[in-house]
């Protein structure tokens, strides 16, 4: 090659060069919103495209086992290997499957997005490098009162700031008018009016809530659906199919085609979704912590795979959607069998670790889509009574521990994610949570969420084990220890 050519060469890189520096750099969002449909005239979506709180008697061999079936055809049954392998939508991410260094698998736009995202790792949660614990509260009524009075959530907000909560759990669903409180007031602030139509008020509604949430530091986990009939639940899915028994009937809702396609429609429609209030698609929210498939699903008297089976479609389905945020099971932590994994010399009242109940939490958390292990904890409706002795404590140790143990095996942290006890106020309730909270504390459990704080009286008396302040029953010895709680954990 010749000086001339080299020159020429030179001069016309120079110019390449020069002409490439003086474009602009385009910043093109590749996330879509594509789940919301149209807006109606009558105030809801539709979508073309997408076709409370019950705990049982206080007899746990008798109510907390009531079957509620449709047995006509037992053909429908899900096998064990009902895994919906075949839908490419459920496939995994690679990102979302990355059990290693979380980041080393991140295309750069992935790896902006993921900061500001809790996510689990080796048994821990971790947020932008650092390891995350939380005591926080439920507070499922939050987007329904943001309708009715708008007030009780801005109180709400203030007493879960001042007690330095950073995690709240709340529903994330109210579906249609024949099951729950809404058949007896259709004012209630349903969102799911008929399948795949959505009250774009209602959402609009919960939008704001979690934008209200946001601005104080807190982050959400959201269930998708209900066992229990409160706010329509499997019941209203059951209905709409028309099933003949559709209380808590798993076995028809898990077996029938179209409540199978109208929740992952309405999953698919929430996940799409674009926040009113804060622009960001709610499957790119950092503030949502994590997503619950059910809250408390139970399949009674069946094998425990079957429900096994289809938390884990449907979690790889919701992970296909929103790759970045965690998802777990929402379940109660029963067991089947009795098995050795728990410490049982430690319950005076093994019920809860062979409940019959159709889940196995071992089980459950040994899917790989599963993030963290999830329990609830309510003495009463699982054999201890309403006495606090010495039984009822070291049964309260033993169930968290295990839980938290069986998790910590697979790898995953482990979150209460319910407790209450029905005290109202007094010193019953001082020293099952005191005793609950110091276990907590020296254990560094990951994450728990009482039922629930209130901060006046609307919601205060619905349940004997909420703490009430400042309004209601102005729990104040309750709270200040809660509150001391909640930093030690933090910290």
């Amino acid at each position: 090659m010749n000086r001339s050519t080299i020159s020429l060469l030179i001069t016309f890189f120079v110019i390449t060069f020069t002409v490439f520096e003086t474009i602009p750099l385009i910043d093109v969002n590749t996330s879509s919103h594509s789940g919301s449909g149209k807006v109606m005239a009558d105030n809801s979506i539709s979508s073309p495209a997408f076709t409370g709180k019950e705990m049982g008697d206080s007899d746990p061999s008798t109510a907390l086992t009531e079957k509620a079936r449709d047995d006509s055809d037992p053909s429908t049954a899900l096998s064990e290997n009902t895994r919906e392998d075949s839908d490419p939508s459920t496939a995994l991410t690679e990102n979302a499957r990355d059990d290693s260094d979380p980041s080393s698998t991140l295309s750069n736009s992935d790896r902006i997005m993921k900061e500001g995202f809790v996510i689990a790792r080796n048994g821990s949660f971790y947020l932008d490098g650092s390891p995350f614990r939380f005591a926080g509260t439920n507070a499922y009524y939050l987007p329904n009162y943001e309708k009715l009075d708008p007030g009780v959530v801005d109180r709400a907000f203030d007493a879960f700031e001042d007690a330095g909560i950073t995690v709240v759990r709340m529903w994330a669903f109210y579906d249609g008018y024949d099951c729950g409180y809404s058949r007896q007031d259709s004012s209630e602030n349903v969102i799911q009016t008929k399948p795949g139509s959505y009250s774009e008020s209602a959402l609009r509604d919960l939008d704001r809530v979690i934008a209200k949430g946001k601005e104080r530091g807190i982050r959400f986990i959201l269930p998708f659906i209900n066992y229990w009939n409160e706010l329509g639940g499997i019941c209203q899915y059951n209905t709409w199919a028309g099933a003949k028994n559709p209380e808590r009937n798993m076995m028809f809702f898990l077996n029938h085609p179209d409540t199978q396609q109208w929740f992952k429609d309405y999953i698919s429609m929430l996940l799409n979704r674009v926040n009113t209030a804060t622009g960001i698609a709610y499957k790119d929210e950092p503030a949502i912590f994590a997503w619950q498939i059910m809250n408390e699903g139970r399949n009674p008297g069946e094998d425990p795979m079957i429900l096994r089976n289809w938390y884990a479609g449907m979690a790889r389905y919701i992970k296909s959607i929103a790759p970045n945020h965690m998802v777990s099971t929402g379940e109660e932590g029963f067991d089947e069998g009795t098995p050795t994994a728990y410490s049982v010399k430690e319950y005076s009242n093994t019920y809860a670790l062979r409940a019959g109940e159709g889940t196995s939490y071992i089980r459950n958390i040994s899917i790989p889509e599963i993030d963290f292990g999830s329990a609830h904890w309510y003495p009463p409706e699982f054999g201890f009574g309403h006495e606090v002795n010495e039984n009822m404590l070291r049964a309260q140790r033993a169930w968290i521990h295990d839980h938290a143990k069986i998790a910590q095996e697979e790898g995953k942290p482990f979150v209460l994610g319910e407790y209450g006890f029905p005290a109202w106020g007094d010193e019953r309730m001082i020293a099952i949570y005191g005793d609950l909270w110091e276990l907590a504390e020296s254990i560094e459990l990951n994450g728990s969420l009482l039922w629930q704080l209130t901060a006046d009286g609307t919601k205060c008396f619905e349940f004997g084990g909420n703490i009430c302040f400042p309004g209601g029953r102005e729990d104040r010895e309750l709270f200040d220890s809660f509150r001391r709680h909640v930093s030690q954990v933090a910290r």
